[in-house]
């Protein structure tokens, strides 16, 4: 059985096609391409393959889960296959042999690994058998960030792992302009990396607010019309430093009482919930859990500033979102972060690690929000503008076109 997509689909025009026929070959872990439990991750692949007029093979690496088992996907130009592993052991033979089935089935162009990790040891070894090029892809700053090697002791093998794979790929891609100088710090030849960010569909978030949608979130979340919000979304994970974002907030809170904090994410495993509380924040909290990707728009549309509080962040989405929506910005001054806003101009950055840096410039957009305005339409027309989700997927399409003929990564 092959699943089929029935999630948000980006909206196409008639469109010309902006390459030749290729098919690219994806080592991939990033699960939520099945499960769409997050963004539109299945749609912008489809959208990949078709502006290239070719085909996307992803051999998915991932940990098997008896009692949710992933089924394969297949459309028209997307061929989706999980090795199903037992465990991380499992991954480099599983990975290379779905990749070579694949390429006898139908011979492949080019190699794509989604981390500088196991994916680009599996792209090595299947570059090695096909000779074939390879695109190591870096969407973060494991090279870059020194919170990344300090997170967790695991960490400090995968940071040798990039730093093994990103000098021997054919070409890399980065996220932000700090992992580029990172890399070449590295030894990766500076014609060999390109800087692409990630896409991200950022209309639904720019199109204007349906009233009876934000009204129906401040209903749940009791938020009265008026209300100071702060928002944060996504998954609390330890990079996203959560608690740092309550610690400010209990400042903010302090000096503007009627200001609420809104968490969205599935905060299950997790201690953020009692550290609320812990913090005194229980009743002026609010955890609306995981939120599907189309509720996003409104939810944003409802808050008075976004405010990220990570340690590292390769590219800070949800600023693109909240930008495009028109939301002032926050945000500790990570690598993704420095790339989309200049401070006092687009929205604020704040050292991290800071919680009382972060919640001065948390308070200042509160507290002066005509400012806070103007900078939320700078973000707009800057976010709108460089971060185009047609103008982001043409440059990642030219990438893998040019790298599959053998020329430099980047015109």
């Amino acid at each position: 059985m092959f699943a089929q997509s029935t999630e948000w689909q980006p909206e196409r025009r008639a469109q010309k096609n902006i390459g030749i026929l290729m098919h690219v070959l994806m080592i991939g872990t990033d699960t939520t391409l099945l499960t769409g439990t997050i963004d539109n991750t299945l749609a912008r692949h489809e959208d990949y393959a078709l502006r290239a007029d070719g085909q996307i093979s992803i051999v998915l690496c991932n940990r098997r889960q008896p009692e949710r088992p992933l089924r394969p996907y297949r459309s028209e130009r997307l061929f989706i296959q999980p090795t199903e592993s037992r465990g991380y052991a499992d991954y480099i033979p599983a990975g290379v042999r779905l990749g070579m089935a694949r390429h006898a089935e139908q011979p492949i162009d080019l190699i794509t690994a989604q981390d500088p990790f196991l994916t680009a040891l599996i792209g090595l070894r299947l570059r090695a058998k096909t000779g074939r090029p390879l695109i190591v892809q870096d969407f973060s700053c494991f090279v870059s960030s020194p919170y990344f090697v300090r997170e967790r002791p695991r960490n400090r093998l995968l940071w040798l792992m990039a730093r093994y794979s990103l000098p021997r790929a054919d070409a890399v891609r980065v996220v932000n302009k700090r992992e580029r100088l990172a890399c070449l710090r590295l030894g990766v030849k500076p014609e060999r990396i390109c800087v692409a960010p990630t896409v991200t569909y950022i209309q639904p978030f720019a199109a204007p607010p349906d009233p009876e949608r934000v009204a129906a979130w401040r209903q749940q979340l009791d938020l009265p019309e008026g209300t100071p919000v702060v928002l944060w979304v996504g998954r609390p994970t330890p990079v996203k430093n959560l608690p740092l974002l309550l610690q400010a907030f209990k400042r903010v809170h302090k000096a503007v009482p009627q200001a609420r904090l809104v968490i969205g994410g599935d905060m299950s495993g997790t201690n953020i919930v009692g550290q609320a509380a812990a913090y005194g924040l229980g009743e002026v909290t609010r955890f609306p859990g995981a939120v599907k990707y189309e509720d996003l728009p409104p939810l944003y549309h409802l808050a008075s500033v976004y405010a990220l509080s990570s340690n590292y962040e390769g590219l800070g989405r949800v600023l693109l979102e909240a930008a495009a929506a028109r939301v002032p910005l926050v945000s500790t001054a990570n690598e993704g972060a420095s790339d989309i806003i200049a401070h006092g101009i687009t929205g604020h950055l704040t050292p991290i690690g800071d919680p009382d840096k972060l919640a001065e410039a948390i308070l200042a957009v509160l507290q002066h929000p005509v400012r806070a305005r103007q900078m939320a339409e700078r973000a707009h027309e800057y976010v709108m503008n460089h971060f185009a989700p047609e103008k982001l997927t043409e440059r990642w399409v030219k990438m893998w076109q040019r790298v599959g003929q053998r020329l430099t990564p980047c015109e």
